[in-house]
């Protein structure tokens, strides 16, 4: 019996090895698991703060090209000859006003709306037909749904981009 005990004490060892060996890799899989669970949840957490950083940065951006867009509308509607003060009759008279003796530029260019990614504002006319404001065509909530008050207009307080109405205020 000395020479068979012999024998299967090392098979028995030998198993046993291999036993804690697996045990080891099945720690080291839950170890990989649970860090890839960590750094996943991380991930949508600087996924979601970098949206919200660009969804707040494009807020910013609409306010000031609707003010500028207000600006130019109130400097075109000054610079009318008489006493007849109009708004031009499309966005593309800000660019280049040929009315007064020295052609004027409201605007340098006719800017997109940052949250649609398109020149494709929503056109305010006043009784003439002449544009009188600009606003977005998007439905999305703003971060900031209090009343706004930039250099040349007053932004309502809104639930959707859409009802930020860009009229210049009217000349005190």
């Amino acid at each position: 019996m000395g020479a068979m005990g012999n024998r299967m004490r090392p098979g028995r060892r030998t198993a046993s090895r291999a036993a804690v060996r697996s045990e080891h890799r099945g720690f080291a899989w839950l170890f990989v698991l649970i860090m890839l669970a960590v750094a996943s949840a991380a991930g949508a957490v600087v996924a979601q703060r970098w949206s919200d950083q660009t969804s707040r940065e494009k807020e910013r951006q609409l306010l000031r090209i609707g003010n500028a867009y207000a600006r130019a509308l109130a400097e075109y509607r000054a610079s009318s000859l008489g006493t007849d003060k109009r708004y031009p009759p499309t966005l593309e008279q800000l660019l280049l006003d040929t009315r007064p003796v020295v052609t004027r530029r409201h605007l340098r260019t006719l800017y997109a709306d940052p949250m649609t990614g398109k020149a494709d504002w929503v056109l305010v006319h006043d009784a003439r037909g002449d544009i009188m404001g600009v606003r977005s065509r998007s439905e999305q909530r703003p971060w900031a749904r209090v009343a706004q008050s930039l250099e040349y207009a007053d932004v309502p307080a809104a639930e959707r981009y859409s009802d930020w109405i860009f009229v210049p205020r009217s000349p005190s």
